[in-house]
């Protein structure tokens, strides 16, 4: 071991350079004294080996012998772990991994500055910087462009000699230099040194993170955003690397909004593919990241917030290992895992998704295991699901006819688990409480009656009496608007008892048609023929509307006073123009004749006469005395 109070500084030397690791400095120690580092380091009683593990001994002499501050020379100089996993730069730790110490990388441009800023042998001019041995850093920023990786000498427990390979590549730099990839300036780079050295941002979400960690996380998920999830990393380029380490940067720093859109993202697209949804499948590479480190607390504010995202999106059964975590209830289901639950077909709970509006049209076109939806909006439907009654099945516990029961269930007297009400024909499912809950309603404030009269009836029968519709006799019954008896000793629909009279009474009250049947428009527009209004109606001048008739207590079809008035407005009959006028139709015709006015529409089809309203009046305001040309024309 060297004695450090009998070390000297060498009177050869050139003083310790920024970021400067000391193997390098050592380097150059040796070759500015003309002499290969291994043989310096045994002739100044440095072991090489201790240098190699930069032992605070080796790195004590090193700096005597260069006249340096030993804390500086340790400050940049990778210092192992006594177990070997890690390095420690100052106060952040790398791991084994991330220190290059078989090789090291240059920028030849780089080497070509400092050719030119020393005197001395040409091949102790240039330095190593710490960033050429740290395997993150793929490319110079202060000349952008990829570093070269070299092929110095290796000899076991011994360092390499940096000095010793700049003196063979020396003669074809220019070469190198020309040969060099341009590259953009890499901010993950910057972040890298700036911990380094010492600086942190609390704006930067990776700066509560061990750097090791945080560099590890910002690679992996740069491959996750920007390559398959399954991508080979082997296949990648040195500049595929850099850019993926930029992307991930770029998104890491930001925080948890930027990383949950990225990871949303992810998993959007891996609903449109096949085959089972694996989580590693899914978020790719950071995944893998994160499942292989779910025992290091490093990493624990990232392995939160992709179990949160990836829980909150992928189709995960209960009771799945989710980095480290067994969830406990399903969150999300896809429409083959509600069927599963639930017992129902795959084909209802797809339309249960399309009429609870639960996912986008363009969603459900995906096959059956992609279409997810979030299970607390399911959670009750599928309970219900489990142990719900079919149409048939209520049929027979009730006794209610099926289109009478139909009806019930469309006009929402009936509530569907599925919400299906809406489709007449629908595979629709009933819980007991809602069935129950309708026989209450139904049959609320009934009377017992032991001998009906004539006109006290079943629902089926009252409906033919009373000649109206299943649906109104059937809200009549549910809003308690009408008289309801009940066969003694009976609780079944077909017990139930209507009073006709009462029915065709509830039905006439309160109803008021508006439009006009035919005959009735043919009276209100005069001038309209009877057989022209069914012409107006098919040229769409007239529109036909759907109202209560109570005399003929049904929905009848007639034409709307809306479109009447309007018509009127517009339109004067050849009629009405007579009758106002007091002159025979033909008079009437000569006289707008003369001044250029013609039929609005062509009598031979429309079977009238009728003129533009406004033509009209702007002939009388022109010419008051209009029908008095007429007359003369006539005579």
């Amino acid at each position: 071991m060297t004695d450090i109070g009998l070390l000297r500084a060498v009177s050869w030397r050139y003083p310790l350079e920024a970021r400067e690791p000391a193997a390098g400095f050592a380097s150059r120690l040796a070759g500015l004294n003309g002499l290969p580092m291994r043989k310096f380091l045994r002739e100044m009683r440095i072991h090489p080996h201790d240098l190699d593990k930069c032992r605070h001994s080796a790195l004590q002499s090193i700096a005597v012998l260069g006249s340096a501050d030993v804390e500086k020379l340790s400050r940049f100089t990778p210092i192992p772990s006594v177990d070997g996993d890690c390095f420690t730069i100052g106060t952040e730790s790398l791991s084994r991994l991330s220190v290059r110490r078989t090789y090291f990388c240059i920028c030849p441009h780089c080497i070509r500055e400092d050719l030119a800023q020393y005197d001395g042998p040409v091949a102790t001019r240039p330095w190593l910087r710490l960033e050429w041995i740290i395997t993150h850093f793929r490319s110079c920023d202060r000349h952008n462009v990829l570093l070269v990786p070299t092929t110095p000498t290796r000899r076991r427990y011994q360092p390499f000699d940096f000095t010793e390979w700049i003196a063979a590549i020396v003669p074809k730099l220019d070469e190198l230099a020309q040969a060099s990839v341009k590259i953009s300036p890499s901010p993950f780079q910057k972040w890298m040194m700036d911990r380094l050295e010492g600086r942190c941002d609390a704006a930067n979400w990776l700066d509560d993170m061990p750097l090791s960690a945080a560099i590890a996380f910002c690679e992996t998920l740069g491959l996750s955003a920007l390559h398959p999830p399954k991508v080979l990393v082997t296949s990648l380029s040195v500049s595929e690397h850099a850019t993926a380490a930029d992307e991930g940067f770029k998104i890491a720093c930001q925080g948890d909004v930027e990383i949950e859109r990225l990871l949303t993202r992810l998993a959007d697209a891996q609903s449109t593919t096949r085959g089972f949804w694996g989580l590693r499948d899914t978020f790719g590479h950071a995944y893998g990241l994160l499942e292989s480190t779910k025992n290091s607390r490093d990493y624990a504010k990232p392995r939160n917030l992709f179990r949160r995202v990836a829980i909150a999106n992928v189709p995960i059964k209960a009771g799945t290992s989710v980095l480290g975590e067994v969830l406990e209830k399903r969150v999300v289901h896809t429409i083959r895992s509600a069927a599963n639950v639930s017992g129902a077909h795959s084909l209802t709970i797809r339309r249960l998704f399309e009429r609870k509006q639960l996912r986008d049209e363009a969603t459900l076109q995906l096959m059956d295991h992609r279409v997810t939806v979030k299970s607390d909006e399911l959670e009750r439907i599928l309970d219900d699901l489990k142990s719900a009654l079919t149409t048939t099945q209520v049929q027979q516990v009730t006794g209610i006819p099926r289109n009478h029961l139909f009806y019930m269930i469309n006009a929402g007297h009936l509530p569907t688990v599925t919400g299906s009400h809406e489709k007449a024909y629908a595979k629709h499912r009933f819980t007991q409480a809602a069935v129950d809950d309708t026989l209450e309603r139904l049959f609320r404030d009934t009377v017992p009656v032991e001998k009906p009269t004539g006109r006290q009836m079943s629902v089926l029968r009252a409906r033919q009496a009373a000649v109206s519709g299943l649906n109104e006799i059937i809200d009549f019954l549910f809003a308690g608007r009408i008289w309801k008896g009940l066969l003694s000793g009976r609780r079944e629909y077909g017990a139930l008892l209507v009073d006709a009279d009462e029915i065709i009474a509830a039905i006439r009250e309160g109803q008021v048609k508006s439009g006009f049947t035919k005959a009735e428009a043919a009276k209100f527009i005069v001038g309209m023929g009877r057989d022209s209004v069914q012409k107006f109606i098919a040229a769409g001048h007239l529109c036909l509307v759907e109202e209560f008739s109570p005399e003929a207590r049904r929905k009848v079809l007639v034409v709307s006073r809306e479109s009447a008035e309007e018509f009127l407005q517009a339109y004067v009959s050849l009629g009405e123009l007579s009758q106002s006028a007091e002159l025979h139709h033909k008079q009437i015709r000569s006289a707008l004749r003369n001044v250029g006015i013609e039929a609005h529409f062509d009598p031979d089809i429309f079977l009238s006469f009728f003129y533009a309203r406004a033509a009209v009046n702007k002939a009388l305001i022109a010419n008051p005395n209009l029908w008095r040309s007429g007359i003369k024309r006539a005579a």
